[in-house]
């Protein structure tokens, strides 16, 4: 909140204390120095690890400033061109109070970032001819029931496959709020002990009514990720995550990515989560209901490893190219473009098409998560990852934007990278 005296925001004035602290911890003549005392972060200097080719330098300075600016513990950067790693390097703590840095394998939640992984397992079942793009999708899931008593609405029917993943399925959170925040309604309405899990969240949702007519608005939407995480395990006959897992992860060299923990414990090598701004822990996120949408955890390398088998950059692709290219067509009519060309793609909040080639950004943010990750026209591919969340307060609303401003800004200016590959030292 911003101070009523001065206007300053909250964060504002936490970097003008980092400011007094920085002075107060210099020793004046004649003073002797203290040794920094163990497991006290919060007093030292944030520490870096990991590997970069040469010329990419500047990207440690550009993330110490985001993470000054921002108020986060911890945050790690991997980049890769035309599928060879060029960058992995982690920044600052994975744990405050044992004083443990994050290092560049470190897994964070990845929030939304698991909604292209869901949207790469539902197009892979495409390919196999298991469904088809423009599928009813609850014709799908037809082993989903209502509650006792209630019937399924009607306009639901008309859902597709194709607009839960670009999110014109009929959910708008603007107008109703996000469903996926509803879990102490829904199991007080279902009588059942939390955590919910996604048949019985969906089994709520079929009698709640959409927001508009599918298939004419895209109002992002968590739910719609929900059902084709269902989806994929009705189709696959397999668990989502062992789907995924198995079919998707497995062939992209990918096998430490995981669902959050249903116990509420951070395993090993994962990176706390904190509130920005402070130096306060979150418990393990435990969301199960919405795993498809926003539950995955992984590291910024392997993330990068996910790019660029899509991108057909490195490795065999899990999709063949016909595949690949459905996920950044232009949508069908009535849903357009954006003014700027760009629009929204499957699995995929911005796909740019351009003379020098195809991009597409996806960003992700839950409490204690704030994650990004771009595959730009040129070829490179980049994931950032932080263990905090940003804060939504009106006086900071204009410094989201610039989250990601300094990496965006080195990466469209690096004209040349190294010939290097470091995806073997990540194994």
């Amino acid at each position: 909140m911003a101070d009523a005296r001065t206007g300053m925001t909250r964060r504002a004035a936490l970097a003008g204390l980092g400011g007094l602290a920085a002075a107060a911890g210099t020793p004046s003549l004649g003073a002797a120095a203290q040794p920094p005392r163990p497991n006290a972060p919060y007093d030292q200097e944030i520490p870096v690890h990991g590997k970069a080719g040469p010329g990419l330098e500047p990207y440690d300075a550009a993330m110490l400033k985001i993470m000054d600016r921002h108020g986060i513990p911890g945050a790690a950067l991997a980049i890769a061109f035309r599928g060879r790693l060029m960058l992995a390097k982690s920044y600052g703590w994975a744990n405050v109070t044992a004083g443990a840095a994050v290092q560049p394998d470190y897994r964070f939640g990845l929030a939304s970032l698991s909604k292209p992984i869901t949207a790469v397992a539902i197009l892979k079942l495409i390919e196999q001819g298991k469904v088809g793009l423009d599928d009813p999708v609850f014709r799908i899931l037809n082993n989903v029931r209502p509650p006792t008593g209630q019937r399924m609405r009607p306009e639901l029917h008309e859902v597709t496959v194709r607009q839960c993943l670009n999110h014109s399925g009929g959910w708008n959170r603007q107008i109703s709020g996000d469903p996926v925040s509803w879990e102490p309604q829904i199991c007080r309405a279902l009588r059942v002990r939390p955590p919910l899990t996604p048949r019985q969240f969906l089994s709520f949702m079929l009698t709640v009514p959409l927001d508009f007519k599918s298939g004419t608005e895209e109002k992002y939407s968590n739910v719609g990720y929900i059902v084709l995480g269902e989806a994929i395990a009705r189709l696959s006959e397999k668990p989502y995550e062992d789907f995924v897992r198995e079919d998707i992860l497995k062939p992209m060299d990918i096998h430490r990515f995981g669902l959050n923990s249903l116990d509420g414990q951070y395993p090993p090598q994962q990176a706390r989560q904190y509130i920005a701004g402070t130096l306060t822990p979150l418990p393990a996120f435990r969301l199960p209901l919405a795993d498809a949408s926003g539950g995955w955890v992984g590291s910024a390398i392997d993330m990068v490893r996910f790019l660029t088998n899509l991108d057909g950059s490195r490795g065999k692709p899990v999709l063949e190219e016909k595949t690949r290219k459905l996920m950044i067509e232009t949508p069908p009519l009535p849903l357009k473009p954006r003014e700027n060309g760009q629009f929204i793609g499957l699995g995929w909040d911005s796909v740019e098409i351009t003379k020098d080639g195809f991009g597409y950004f996806k960003d992700g943010i839950v409490t204690g998560m704030r994650t990004f990750c771009r595959r730009g026209p040129s070829g490179v591919n980049w994931v950032l990852l932080y263990n905090a969340s940003m804060e939504f307060e009106p006086q900071d609303l204009s410094m989201l934007a610039n989250t990601t401003h300094e990496i965006r800004k080195l990466v469209q200016e690096q004209k040349k990278y190294p010939d290097i590959d470091l995806f073997k030292e990540f194994e």
